[in-house]
């Protein structure tokens, strides 16, 4: 089944994101977290367990493949497509692609890990190259840093001539695609437009991490100082209408009213779990790729934001899991685990960057981490992860999100545990 999106049965389309008739990938905890001892060999073999199971993740019923009217087909589930889950994917490739192949130029691993990236890129070439939106921009990070670590290391070391020249093509293309002709919001904040929809005056918690960190990878990559000027505006734009001014966590979305001026509302009061975990990793992301100083007015406001998400994440962390609810403050609603290894990632990263205390935060990262790898099954694939979610209207509409085997809750984990052997220095890139 290959559902049909058209302009009259949307309806249908937002009648799948239910789990009704549908049963979900949610095993019992392979290990107890607490107990779990986790070392380098263990984290390897992780690793490459994880990365089989994202390449052979796989809607077979076909329930939750998209057609666009213009007949380009959207798989928001599997590894071979070019949309955001895929695009965090490969961010998680070139995380562990980076650490090996410093560690060690000859690793075998690291020759592998290149290898399953280019031929990802080069068969998404050969099925044509998507519109751009705030989605399918998220593939130009790892683009961005493949060109980069190519410079780095001398030319043709990572690309060839051709793979260059198209990257560097594309990175330019899409950035200046970014910064001109991206709708944008009331006050200049980028409209999260999607392949579905252009959710018209809409600022999405995602949009930082699919939108802003490959602009700003791009902006200093091509010593385009407008476009990291660009990104900070946008980390103030959305922190200010996003950010729950009491609880320190964000909400998913705010749409702005058709009339002129800065009224609005947020799309719901839902506290979710994955939409923060993109701002836990967004942060420390963007604090490592620009080199700010701690004194800077802009670092100290990044690393008070990520503070106030973090510490409120501290009792929320459920006990028996180890892991994070889809609703954070809602004990009713499921644990998930790919927010839950995107704020294990970001809090390690942030721990490694010296902006969150290791004594404070370290044992509820570790334990996190511990726990998101007992949902790992024996075929690589990642349990308790919730689908790609738009923007709910009530807090029920997130509680209802089947869970199933998705690129990102692999990559995720992927990229926490990149950064747990970064922490302990195996091998640090």
């Amino acid at each position: 089944m290959v559902l049909q999106i058209t302009e009259d049965n949307r309806q249908t389309a937002s009648a799948l994101l239910t789990a009704d008739g549908f049963e979900e990938l949610t095993p019992s905890p392979a290990f107890d977290y607490r107990k779990y001892e986790l070392n380098q060999d263990e984290a390897e073999r992780k690793l490459a367990l994880l990365i089989k199971g994202m390449t052979e993740v796989a809607d077979k019923t076909g329930r939750f493949v998209y057609q666009l009217p213009d007949g380009r087909i959207i798989d928001t589930c599997t590894y071979h497509r070019w949309e955001w889950p895929q695009a965090i994917g490969m961010n998680g490739l070139f995380d562990y692609y980076h650490l090996k192949s410093t560690t060690d130029p000859s690793s075998l691993t690291a020759k592998h890990t290149l290898a399953l990236m280019k031929e990802w890129y080069h068969q998404r070439v050969k099925e044509g190259i998507p519109p751009k939106n705030i989605n399918s921009m998220a593939v130009m990070y790892s683009v961005a840093c493949l060109v980069d670590l190519d410079r780095q290391r001398g030319k043709g070391s990572i690309l060839d001539d051709e793979w260059r020249e198209r990257f560097e093509a594309w990175i330019d293309e899409w950035a200046e695609w970014i910064m001109n002709e991206l709708p944008r919001t009331p006050q200049g904040g980028f409209q999260h437009v999607t392949f579905r929809l252009p959710n018209e005056g809409q600022l999405w918690d995602d949009t930082l991490m699919m939108t802003v960190i490959p602009l700003t990878k791009i902006g200093l990559l091509l010593n385009r100082p407008k476009y990291i000027e660009e990104a900070k505006y946008q980390f103030l734009l959305h922190t200010q209408y996003l950010m729950d001014e009491v609880s320190g966590f964000w909400f998913h979305a705010w749409k702005f009213d058709d009339d002129p001026g800065p009224s609005g509302a947020h799309s719901s009061d839902a506290l979710w779990a994955r939409g923060n975990c993109w701002i836990t990793l967004a942060i420390p992301m963007f604090i490592e790729l620009t080199g700010l100083s701690p004194s800077d007015p802009f670092h100290r406001m990044l690393v008070s934001t990520l503070r106030r998400q973090v510490d409120a994440l501290i009792p929320l962390q459920d006990t028996k899991s180890g892991l994070w609810r889809t609703l954070l403050d809602d004990p009713t609603s499921y644990i998930e685990t790919s927010g839950s290894a995107g704020f294990v990632g970001g809090i390690l990263m942030g721990i490694r960057l010296g902006i969150l205390e290791e004594e404070k935060y370290l044992n509820m990262a570790l334990s996190g981490l511990k726990a998101c790898l007992a949902q790992v099954t024996p075929s690589g694939q990642v349990g308790n992860v919730s689908k790609g979610t738009p923007a709910g209207k009530n807090r029920d509409f997130y509680k209802g999100i089947p869970r199933m085997g998705m690129v990102y809750g692999n990559s995720l984990l992927i990229v926490a545990l990149v950064q747990w052997m970064r922490l302990n220095n195996v091998g640090d890139a």
